[in-house]
């Protein structure tokens, strides 16, 4: 990570990224810096001795660490503290250069390397936010995150730094592709951050970044320390397979616990007959960390719009957005209402059927409270096809889902996996190298972590732990990234079995695997899934496509009690038919988010969040929020995208517009496949975002595809998709 990535992760603090969360779906740990204020009293192990090798407990393979991280609360501290020590150090000998002497290899590349040492030193530590089961562990790299954001704050706020750029700048070297873009965008990185304002100003900035910061960690740490549930008899459970209710866990007067982490709140709110229960369920869920979450929230929108005004933008969105594919609010408010416009007639035709559904067991019912939602969509859609996820679970052990997605992967991208000896954070993590089919160089690595435990990360993410990069001799730092999820675990009566959108999302992280994995980016800036914000998910998205071919779900499938009966043609028959089913209210679900995300962020007065989402909620006809509920501040992506949620639907423009490809010319064919690796994995951002999908269509980027996936007509739009917003 180069001094560009400090800018670059400098600048994520001010769109509330924390320092473990790239995105919900994209999550790559950031360690921009090292701070100088004390820890508190979880700071008291700082002053251990620092080891002199700065790392323990690594998990070697061959000369390289695939992941280095400490296993003691005081082994955290000495390692993080001799990381920042030789840090500093490494940067102040740069800045030592004299002015005349300075040029690109000196200085822009000398901190480039300053900076990714640091960042490999102390990644392992600041994942284990996410990951270890050790709650003094968690608490200790949450310390960390919080010490090492006071520097990165105040590295990208100096002047000498910025000043050693501009020298290199003014010299005139003849510099070209990444050497050329490393240059440029981290002096614009510097302007955008504020350079070159009053001191006085600046100094503000320097204390909104850093409150920004702090609020971004408490907010989701609010959220991951939630441990609330529903006490219930098990006599209470009508409707749940016996599979989900030995599952939970028991307690001493022979109840169980219904909790918030998905794999237990999702069918309970989906098949539990009781509805009195769901609304007590859903409530409790409706309101997760609403007290401290919902002034966090105020504050932050209010920060942001001061950060935005010394800066001279009309609104912390018009900040926001400038550096990503969209560029204005303007462009993306286009393209978010245009998708109302068309998506709206479905939708509403959509909640009447639903509405009817209701009424066949309360005539009387004027609407279908949120608690009932997921129960009458699945009993409706079960009555429409006679399509029983139930049934469909059956055909998806984990196991075999993990070992059908990655033949998958390897013959798709001419790669290969080998499992080897993980020495990891936990006994259930698997850990697997990652080799070229051809030629058997190795890549990287990647672990998968994808059951629950207590304080573990709650939903499905890939994090990028080491990006790829060009070494001073030449050769490749090889990527290592992890998979976090959250499966159901096996029973005593059977295995894990997953639901078919789980296999899909699986698919999809994978997919965020080999773009952060297969990168030949020459620097971290650049490398792997560090693209604009609102094309990261484009990759992973396309990959969704493939969990619908019968070809790749006879792969994925097999029953758990007899492997070698596949997903049988008629269910899959169904699946296909229901594929559809509620997709309007689905996608204007995600318009409203997106909606709430950008208003949030354009507003330049008081933000009421509550009255806000009524009003945007109203404008899209959709059911007025539960009185007495406080989604917001369970809204993660508030804090890590920041007016930036509409990516998931523009990305969506150009994943499709890839698949196309694919349907085209084979879903399994391997020259595409190695296309695909070529023109969009490996390139990451080291070219714009438009050439690569240029370079992988043969043609401009349109959304012809993405309007056939929601099932309206196609139309091309006035102008190409990568260079105008894209058209619903």
């Amino acid at each position: 990570m180069s001094i560009m990535n400090l800018l670059r992760a400098f600048l994520a603090f001010l769109l509330l990224v924390p320092q473990s969360l790239f995105a919900a779906a994209v999550v790559a740990p950031v360690q921009t810096g090292a701070g100088v204020s004390s820890l508190g009293s979880i700071g008291a192990g700082f002053g251990a001795a620092a080891p002199a090798s700065g790392l323990s407990g690594a998990a070697q393979l061959g000369q390289a660490p695939v992941l280095s991280y400490p296993t003691t609360f005081r082994g955290m501290a000495a390692a993080y503290k001799a990381a920042e020590k030789g840090y500093l150090q490494a940067i102040e000998k740069v800045m030592a250069i004299p002015a005349d002497q300075r040029g690109f290899a000196n200085t822009v590349k000398a901190l480039s390397e300053a900076d990714v040492r640091f960042q490999e030193a102390t990644v392992g530590a600041s994942f284990m936010t996410d990951v270890s089961p050790d709650a003094k562990v968690r608490r200790m790299a949450d310390a960390i995150d919080r010490r090492s954001s006071r520097l990165s704050i105040g590295l990208a706020a100096r002047q000498d730094i910025y000043q050693a750029y501009k020298d290199v700048a003014a010299k005139g070297e003849t510099l070209t592709g990444e050497d050329k873009k490393l240059l440029a965008e981290t002096i614009r990185g510097y302007e955008r951050s504020g350079m070159g304002l009053p001191q006085t100003e600046r100094a503000r900035l320097d204390q909104i970044r850093q409150r920004l910061s702090d609020l971004s960690q408490a907010f989701s740490k609010n959220l991951r320390e939630v441990n609330d549930s529903l006490i219930v008899d098990p006599a209470q459970l009508a409707g749940l397979p016996q599979a989900y209710i030995d599952g939970l866990e028991k307690t001493p007067d022979g109840k169980v616990k219904v909790t918030l982490d998905y794999p237990s709140y999702g069918p309970f709110m989906d098949l539990a007959q009781d509805s009195d229960l769901r609304r007590q369920l859903y409530m409790k869920n409706a309101n997760r960390a609403a007290v401290e979450n919902m002034p966090i929230l105020t504050e932050v929108l209010k920060l942001r719009q001061e950060l935005a005004g010394l800066l001279g933008y009309r609104s912390y969105a018009h900040y926001a957005i400038e550096d990503r594919m969209a560029k204005t609010p303007d462009k993306v408010q286009s393209f978010l209402t245009r998708l109302k416009d068309l998506l709206q007639p479905g939708a509403r035709a959509e909640e009447a059927r639903m509405l009817a559904e209701k009424r066949a067991d309360d005539p009387a019912a004027a609407s279908v409270p949120a608690w009932d939602r997921g129960f009458y969509a699945t009993r409706l859609q079960k009555r429409l096809y006679d399509l029983d996820d139930e049934e469909v679970r059956q055909y998806f052990p984990a196991d075999t889902v993990v070992e059908g997605t990655m033949k998958i992967y390897q013959n798709l991208l001419g790669v290969r996996f080998t499992e080897v000896p993980a020495n990891a954070w936990s006994s259930d993590v698997r850990l697997f190298k990652i080799t070229d089919a051809a030629t058997g160089r190795q890549i990287g690595h990647f672990f998968l972590d994808l059951y629950p435990r207590p304080g573990k990360y709650e939903h499905m993410a890939a994090f990028s732990l080491l990006q790829g990069r060009e070494l001073a001799d030449g050769s490749y730092r090889q990527p290592v990234s992890a998979m976090v999820g959250n499966f159901t675990k096996a029973t005593a009566s059977q295995p894990s079995l997953l639901l078919h959108s789980e296999v899909e999302t699986f698919f999809h992280e994978f997919g965020h695997l080999m773009h952060q994995t297969l990168t030949e980016a020459r620097y971290t800036d650049f490398s792997g899934s560090r693209v604009a914000r609102d094309f990261v998910e484009a990759p992973s998205q396309m990959m969704e496509n493939f969990v619908w071919q019968p070809a790749v779900l006879a792969q994925l499938s097999g029953h758990w009690q007899d492997p070698q009966r596949k997903l049988p043609q008629a269910l899959l028959d169904k699946m296909l038919a229901a594929k559809n089913f509620n997709r309007a209210k689905a996608e204007l679900g995600q318009v409203a988010l997106a909606t709430l995300d950008l208003v949030y962020n354009v507003m330049t007065g008081p933000v009421d969040p509550m009255a806000v989402m009524e009003a945007i909620w109203k404008d899209l006809g959709l059911p007025a929020p539960v009185p007495g509920t406080h989604f917001p501040a369970s809204f993660g992506h508030l804090m890590g995208y920041a007016a930036g949620y509409y990516g998931y639907l523009w990305s969506r423009v150009f994943a499709q517009d890839i698949f196309s490809r694919f349907e085209k010319e084979g879903i399994d064919n391997p020259a595409v496949g190695m296309s695909y690796r070529k023109e969009i994995l490996q390139t990451g951002s080291s070219r714009d975002e438009a050439e690569s999908l240029k370079a992988f269509l043969g043609r401009e980027p349109d959304e012809e595809a993405f309007l056939r996936y929601l099932g309206l007509p196609p139309a091309r739009p006035a102008q190409p998709a990568a260079t105008a917003a894209p058209a619903a």
